[in-house]
């Protein structure tokens, strides 16, 4: 019975604390883990180095991939491999995937195509079924991808500049584009009711929907694909005055959602850019239509300079410097996708809890449980919500492969236990 208790009384205060990113795998990447991808353990660094990541976008994607390539210049453990046409390289543990690539797109139903816009990604029918196919055709191929997103580009403020009627709540016009959407391209806001003002069914929340839909369709079909939501650029004019002002109404819009959701991730690709290294914001202001001075973010000045001083367009539309940044943010996040739970390790001594990886969080058949060395025998514990051993499984080994199957969906507590250290991990089956 005191056994009983102790379980009860660990598990409700797991379940009671607040720490939302191990448990609900919420994860955001946005400025304040910029500088903390210098902590992520070599252990997790291997495993993103496992992993095929896809960004379909236009322009703006490429400042992912090379802020990748220069970040590998810079520190060498952050091995990573583009590819920006053909075959994508299958399986390996040498080094990250990164492309734009996808199996098809709107216009060509196979094939890997290495551009995708709005209209592939959200604005119609078509566009679903495709990226759909194409999260079926890789994970089914040999191709396994671990996580993916959608990079914006132009999308929410050209090639429609703001016109209409100002939104009632925001004060503002809407702009931007739907390509290939019900009404064709036209400007768009935040959600149904913003039709009256843009004639247009494409809004946020059919970017958000379309999403939402493919991380239920990997789900669905056990994919391991996690679907990350992005925001978008914030450089250049189509970002000032009242179309900047409007674009940041869309990002806070992606915030909010994602943020009122468990399991969600987010790449904050605005609010990266938007501060330097130095942790300084750029904050720029315009007066809506209601009189108000409305302050917003946009891009910092020292983002858009390579890492020379000087500045060449390279095709993404930013400077070397925010690149990198976009780099480091994107490696945090992918360890935190891996297991990681964003905590420096001790420098002397990793206590047992860091040198244990569980995975996959959120589960479906099985859970993996690898320490990162072995001595003597682990024992791995299950316990249910009213604190009852569901089973007990000796370690003894580098990996080891726990049977979920038999149980129900919910919340479970995995207590592991070496000697005299004890490490918990909060447990999710779907």
């Amino acid at each position: 019975m005191k056994k009983l208790l102790t379980a009860v009384w660990i598990l409700t205060l797991l379940l009671l604390s607040n720490v939302p990113a191990e448990v609900q795998c919420q994860i955001i990447a946005d400025h304040t883990v910029v500088d903390k991808y210098d902590q992520i353990p070599q252990q997790y660094i291997d495993k993103v180095k496992e992993m095929w990541v896809i960004v379909a976008g236009e322009s703006h994607s490429k400042g992912y991939r090379i802020g990748c390539r220069l970040l590998e210049e810079l520190d060498p453990r952050f091995q990573v491999s583009i590819r920006e046409s053909g075959v994508p390289e299958g399986y390996t543990d040498a080094h990250m995937r990164l492309s734009s690539a996808t199996w098809g797109d709107l216009n060509n139903p196979d094939g890997w195509v290495y551009s995708y816009g709005e209209e592939d990604w959200f604005t119609n029918a078509t566009a679903l079924t495709r990226t759909r196919a194409h999260l079926t055709h890789c994970n089914t191929n040999n191709l396994a991808i671990a996580a993916m997103g959608f990079g914006w580009c132009w999308d929410m403020t050209s090639n429609n500049w703001p016109a209409g009627t100002p939104d009632p709540v925001h004060q503002v016009r809407w702009a931007g584009r739907s390509s290939a959407g019900p009404e064709g391209s036209k400007r768009w806001g935040l959600d149904a009711g913003d039709y009256a003002l843009t004639d247009n069914s494409v809004c946020m929340d059919t970017y958000l929907n379309a999403t939402d839909g493919y991380n239920a369709f990997c789900t669905g079909n056990t994919y391991p694909t996690k679907v990350f939501y992005t925001t978008g650029p914030v450089d250049a004019n189509e970002n000032l005055g009242e179309n900047g002002y409007q674009r940041f109404i869309k990002h806070e819009y992606i915030r909010d959602f994602v943020h009122a959701g468990a399991g969600r991730i987010l790449f904050d690709y605005a609010d990266i850019l938007c501060r330097n290294d130095a942790g300084e914001r750029r904050v720029v202001s315009w007066t809506d239509f209601g009189g108000v001075t409305r302050e917003y973010q946009a891009i910092h000045a020292d983002n858009l300079i390579d890492l020379d001083g000087g500045y060449v367009e390279d095709g993404d539309h930013i400077g070397e410097r925010g690149a990198v940044r976009l780099a480091k943010a994107l490696w945090w996040m992918l360890a935190r996708m891996a297991g990681w739970d964003g905590q420096p390790l001790a420098t002397d001594e990793k206590p047992m809890a860091d040198r244990t990886i569980v995975y996959p969080v959120p589960a479906r058949d099985f859970l993996i449980v690898e320490p990162e060395d072995l001595s003597g025998v682990m024992l791995a514990e299950l316990f249910d919500v009213r604190g009852n051993i569901i089973l007990s499984e000796n370690i003894t080994g580098i990996n080891t492969k726990i049977n979920l199957s038999g149980l129900d969906s919910g919340l479970y507590l995995l207590k592991i236990t070496a000697g005299d250290q004890i490490a918990y991990r909060k447990i999710i089956r779907l």
